[in-house]
């Protein structure tokens, strides 16, 4: 019996030390909005984002990844710190799923599993499609192209840990609710004729994640020599 644990353990110290051709984790974070309703604060996540990621390493310097993210996005006048806005005194609150797909460029050669490829920071560029809810058209699936910035780092064997930014432009202006107008006055300001509140139809909307990746590598490494 003795014999069979032995031969297990190394069994299994063998395939960890290849563990890093693929990863597999979790995110967990914050979101933020950024349009026409509530702070203009860039990255200030005021809401949950959780979700799922898996990673193909391709090499030291690039690697695949595909994620699936839930959010909640809200944004508020009266906290916004505008005066403008304060005055105005809109709210919303929606909530988004999102899967995207695309690359990390590694800055530093990083592996989970090669000795000295400890930590990076890197850059991410992503396509992606959201669902949400609108206003008129009930929940549309809207695409977006995130992109943003991270830093990596080993936690333990065959576990790596990763505190990123990302940031999503969605072509629309439609995930805060309110309906946009297009019509003009004499002085270039936006009308709406029904006499709704009126929101800037020239200003898209963007969200942003923040937060922690948390991956266990496995699966054996490729033969790759790290050259690019």
């Amino acid at each position: 019996m003795k014999k069979h644990i032995i031969a297990f353990l190394f069994l299994l110290s063998s395939i960890t030390s290849f563990s890093q051709i693929n990863e597999l984790g979790v995110f967990l974070g914050g979101s933020n909005y950024i349009g026409d309703i509530g702070s203009t604060k860039y990255i200030w996540p005021n809401n949950y984002a959780v979700g799922g990621i898996y990673k193909w390493n391709m090499s030291p310097h690039f690697t695949i990844r595909g994620t699936y993210t839930y959010a909640k996005v809200s944004g508020d006048d009266t906290k916004s710190g505008n005066s403008f806005r304060e005055a105005r005194g809109l709210s919303f609150t929606n909530t988004v799923h999102e899967l995207a797909g695309g690359i990390e460029y590694h800055f530093f050669k990083y592996s989970l599993s090669k000795i000295g490829y400890t930590q990076t920071p890197y850059i991410i560029v992503e396509a992606a499609v959201a669902n949400y809810a609108t206003r008129d058209d009930g929940r549309i699936f809207n695409f977006n192209v995130p992109f943003g910035i991270g830093y990596k780092t080993k936690l333990a064997p065959n576990v790596g840990i990763a505190f990123e930014t990302s940031f999503r432009y969605t072509f629309k202006d439609d995930i805060d609710g309110y309906p946009t107008y297009a019509e003009i006055d004499v002085d270039g300001n936006p009308v709406d004729p029904d006499g709704n509140i009126q929101i800037n139809p020239n200003n898209n909307d963007w969200y942003v994640f923040t937060g922690i990746t948390i991956v266990f590598g496995f699966g054996r490494e490729g033969c790759y020599t790290g050259t690019f």
